[in-house]
């Protein structure tokens, strides 16, 4: 698991710096995505659940501290 992110969206904007070509469609379960974020509203904020981009790597904490 990556690190957690508590700005709306902040997370999702991070990974589409590091993979400049995904779009929120990726990150959208419901409409067949294969990244899934979530929130556990526990005060920690956003992190990566689940990925399975077919030919993307989940982005290292070095990288999105870094985007």
């Amino acid at each position: 698991m990556v690190g957690y992110y508590t700005t709306p969206n902040q997370l999702r904007e991070k990974i589409k710096k590091v993979h400049s070509d995904l779009t929120d469609n990726d990150m959208n379960p419901m409409g067949g995505g294969t990244i899934t974020l979530q929130n556990n509203t526990d005060g920690k904020g956003d992190f990566i659940a689940k990925w399975e981009h077919p030919s993307l790597s989940m982005p290292t904490q070095s990288q999105l501290d870094s985007a």
